[in-house]
């Protein structure tokens, strides 16, 4: 057969399919894209991404004694088989050795201002019994001498003995005073150093029980793996931790789960309970089955400042392959949300609606008749038709009188 022949050939067929498409049958309008109604299976299924992980795992985090944030020194590769007491983790020392040693020299000098304050207060006190001696022997002698014999001493002299008398007497009791005030000062003094000394040494306390936790090491062994925080960002060295921040996990890998992640606008009908088709990207030819365990309540963002939300679920798979499923490899997923046998079905864009009742336009001669339904479940771009319709109606895609 020439070439021309065989393009008048591909011509006329390509005409007759376009003939065929624009009429369903005899005598109906071809300015009206049509199809005939049939009962099928009906299925309706939702897309996820995801990856798998362990469904048990002992969290590796960051001892809950340290206190005040910590800088990541280091960190081990992620996916790498650990020992039991293998170090996975160190923090950096260096701040916390600094403050230790500045408590310690706080403390030290503390206590040589107390030995001071002590030789102070020892050579107050000598200072003041000494004194308290003296004004007691004044006394004694001033008593011991004391005459109010005016034919020996004028009454000014006389006077004046008994003043003196008065004026050791009231010394006396000062000095007595001021030994007990200086005993009570002393003990306040000391008492306020030994205060301070006990405050710098609660900090050294924390500072070297910080420096006994630096290093975090694996409670067992098994490999491991990242964790991701809220942002999905994974710990890197440099990052700032607190206690009982979780850095990663050694899973139990004989039992193995999907989390995925299942787009807001497509989840309508995803709950727990429903059957989950599992691939694994790099073994798409495998297919593996599951029941979806949990989901979460509200959607929210994968990523930072990202507008998209999704809604995570766990995925609790039939059967764990060891050799092929590995914590973190890149799995697809297909929920069945829905599946009904035997029911008739249109296209959304067949259906009209006003006031909560809805219709479609069935093909009667060459003219179109306001039909009105009954909805039954519906998915993205079909919907079940529970009464109004029959196997072999013609209904149209679009609104008859309307460009298409």
């Amino acid at each position: 057969m020439s070439k021309r022949r065989v393009k008048q050939a591909s011509y006329w067929a390509m005409l007759g399919l376009i003939m065929g498409l624009g009429a369903c049958s005899d005598g109906h309008r071809n300015d009206v894209l049509t199809m005939a109604v049939d009962s099928a299976s009906f299925e309706v299924t939702i897309p996820a991404q995801g990856e798998l992980e362990a469904s048990q795992s002992t969290s590796v985090s960051v001892p809950t004694r340290l206190r005040g944030p910590q800088s990541l020194a280091w960190l081990i590769d992620n996916f790498r088989k650990v020992k039991a007491g293998d170090v996975v983790a160190r923090l950096d020392p260096s701040r916390e050795s600094y403050n230790l040693e500045l408590e310690r020299f706080a403390f030290d000098k503390l206590g040589l201002d107390r030995k001071i304050q002590t030789q102070k207060d020892e050579t107050a006190d000598r200072q003041l019994k000494l004194d308290a001696d003296v004004n007691v022997e004044e006394l004694a002698l001033a008593r011991r001498f004391f005459s109010d014999d005016e034919r020996v001493y004028t009454k000014i002299d006389i006077i004046d003995q008994m003043r003196n008398q008065s004026y050791l007497e009231a010394r006396q009791d000062y000095l007595g005073w001021g030994l007990e005030q200086h005993d009570s000062q002393a003990q306040a003094e000391q008492s306020l150093l030994a205060l301070k000394q006990k405050s710098h040494q609660s900090k050294m306390n924390r500072y070297e029980n910080n420096l006994a936790y630096m290093e975090i090491k694996a409670p067992h062994d098994g490999i491991f793996v990242y964790s991701t925080g809220w942002s999905g960002e994974e710990p890197a060295v440099g990052d700032m931790v607190w206690s009982g921040m979780v850095l990663g996990i050694l899973p139990d890998t004989s039992t193995m789960q999907a989390r995925l992640y299942v787009l807001e606008s497509e989840a309508a009908g995803l709950a727990v309970g429903k059957r989950a088709q599992v691939r694994l990207d790099a073994y798409p030819e495998r297919v593996f089955y599951g029941t979806v365990s949990q989901v979460d309540a509200l959607a929210k963002p994968r990523e930072k400042n990202s507008p998209v939300n999704y809604f995570e679920l766990v995925v609790t798979l039939d059967k764990t392959v060891p050799e092929l499923m590995k914590p973190g490899r890149q799995v697809t997923a297909v929920i069945e949300i829905l599946k009904l046998d035997d029911v008739i079905t249109v296209p959304n864009q067949a259906l009209f609606q006003k006031e909560g009742k809805y219709w479609v336009y069935v093909a009667q001669g060459r003219d179109y008749r306001r039909q009105q339904v009954e909805l039954g479940e519906r998915s993205l771009n079909r919907t079940v038709i529970t009464r109004g319709l029959s196997k072999g109606d013609i209904v149209a895609l679009t609104k008859p009188g309307e460009a298409r």
